[in-house]
């Protein structure tokens, strides 16, 4: 009987030690899959704008549709910064024609997605200095997300001003 007991508590402690692992492994995999979702969805909102509009503002004090797209893509990199311990380098696209500013977002989508796979169970679990005070990895690639989700809204607005109908949502 003893040793029934002693093989069951073995278990549930094993058990205990790794649920944290596992844990931090599906956040891991639920942010790439959101993160993926949203560079083909920005992508797709990004091809929408005609080519001869993409410097369109909805008032002047506001971002340009191709601006909106360089800040979302920007920002990427500027989120993840402190999980990767380097000083953010936003980058820029060669120009602000549809093509550069397409073929910008992709890469800095990619380069994020390749950033987040690569994290460690460790890094997932630690919490990070950044400008608005200390914040776990998890609250800062939901910002990532949220920031990513905020502009292509607006750039949507931006499409439907020009009388187009945005991509429909895709989760």
């Amino acid at each position: 009987m003893r040793s029934k007991l002693y093989h069951f508590v073995s278990l549930i402690v094993i058990a205990a030690a790794a649920t944290p692992a596992f844990a931090q492994m599906d956040v891991k995999a639920v942010v790439l899959r959101h993160l993926q979702n949203s560079r083909d969805f920005t992508l797709k909102v990004a091809d929408q704008m005609p080519e001869s509009t993409y410097d369109f503002k909805l008032t002047p004090p506001q971002m340009s549709f191709a601006e909106q797209m360089v800040h979302l893509a920007q920002e990427l990199g500027e989120f993840l910064s402190p999980l990767t311990g380097e000083k953010p380098n936003p980058g820029k696209p060669a120009s602000i024609s549809k093509t550069d500013v397409i073929a910008f977002v992709r890469k800095s989508f990619d380069d994020a997605i390749a950033i987040v796979s690569a994290l460690t169970p460790v890094q997932i679990a630690k919490t990070y200095k950044t400008g608005y005070g200390p914040r776990t990895s998890l609250d800062i690639l939901m910002g990532l997300l949220d920031h990513t989700t905020h502009h292509r809204a607006s750039a949507e607005m931006y499409l439907r001003a020009k009388g187009i109908t945005p991509a429909e949502y895709q989760f």
